[in-house]
């Protein structure tokens, strides 16, 4: 079994709205808002073309994980819409999409990277704690979903 986390290509065009509106939908019972939409639509013009970045999980050349990191200012920058598809869970490429991104972060010599999550996410948030993450106060310049319980920040 081949597995890669890879930056966002043309060839991942669509994957990271069918992954995510996916599970959001049929997982967790939500609808997504508008503003989701939009960014998992376009991620080049919603994370990249400001700094950020879309990384895919690719398992035998075929992406089973997404997630994004978003510019906040300068030095700070948010995780977010981490998905991985039910049938590739179990291998540990939750784990290794948000190392990716921390490793983003201090390739662009950023100094903290956040979260918002859910309770009903109890596994996820256990990793984001163990991976070094903790509760913290929501930052300017970050734009909180109706649906968010839980912030938490990295500092890098």
């Amino acid at each position: 079994m081949e597995i890669n986390i890879a930056q966002y290509s043309a060839k991942n065009q669509g994957d990271f709205e069918k992954l995510w509106v996916s599970w959001l939908t049929n997982s967790m019972g939500l609808s997504p808002q508008k503003e989701d939409l939009e960014e998992v639509r376009n991620p080049v013009d919603r994370y990249i073309k400001d700094g950020g970045m879309a990384f895919y999980a690719n398992m035998n050349e075929q992406c089973v994980g997404v997630v994004a990191v978003k510019k906040l200012n300068a030095t700070e920058y948010e995780f977010c819409k981490l998905v991985v598809d039910e049938k590739a869970r179990g291998h540990g490429l939750g784990k290794k999409l948000v190392q990716r991104c921390i490793d983003f972060v201090k390739e662009v010599r950023g100094t903290a990277l956040y979260l918002q999550s859910f309770h009903k996410l109890n596994i996820a948030v256990n990793m984001y704690k163990n991976m070094g993450f903790v509760d913290c106060e929501t930052p300017i310049g970050m734009l909180v979903v109706e649906r968010t319980e839980i912030m938490m920040k990295k500092e890098i």
